[in-house]
């Protein structure tokens, strides 16, 4: 697990202290590149305004993942344009939410579509304080993306304090 897990379970008392080990996350660095940016892709999730900024989520679309607070920060940049990628049960409120705001919602990709797709973001926007690995945020790292997230269950061991404001911020 991540420290901030292995913490709650050692507080838990789940398991012994001795027993916890955190396990360092990997992802494939081929397949989450910078050089998957890819115009086509851009204008996709762009809705054709691809000179605009483009801010980006990949994930499940739950309750649990805190999706509205980008919300607020589309209203604080009112020029940038917001990709939703991914599904789950609380799409239909996020596209009420949204509703006549420059946002796409893709559903579900893979493979080579979502690879262009974090290439194709200016910025990776994670507010969910419930992750416990957050491959995404090493994903969308991994893809020469800056992450913007929560500090927040194992996102930190991800961005360390020594690191924050050269990659991502917390």
């Amino acid at each position: 697990p991540s420290v901030a897990i292995g913490k709650d379970l050692q507080a838990a008392r789940v398991t012994a202290a001795n027993k916890i080990r955190l396990w360092n996350k990997g992802v494939d660095s081929e397949s989450f590149h910078p050089r998957f940016r890819n115009q086509e892709m851009r204008s996709r999730l762009t809705n054709g305004e691809p000179d605009k900024p483009l801010i980006i989520y990949v994930g499940r679309l739950g309750v649990e993942k805190s999706l509205d607070f980008h919300k607020r920060v589309m209203d604080r940049l009112p020029g940038s344009r917001i990709a939703f990628i991914g599904d789950g049960p609380f799409r239909p409120e996020l596209e009420e939410m949204f509703s006549g705001m420059p946002a796409v919602f893709t559903g579900t990709l893979q493979g080579g579509e979502l690879s262009q797709a974090y290439a194709s973001g200016d910025v990776f926007v994670m507010p969910s304080e419930s992750e416990t690995l957050g491959f995404v945020v090493l994903e969308a790292m991994s893809s020469g993306v800056p992450v913007v997230a929560a500090r927040a269950g194992g996102i930190p061991d991800i961005i360390p304090e020594d690191q924050e404001g050269k990659t991502s911020f917390l």
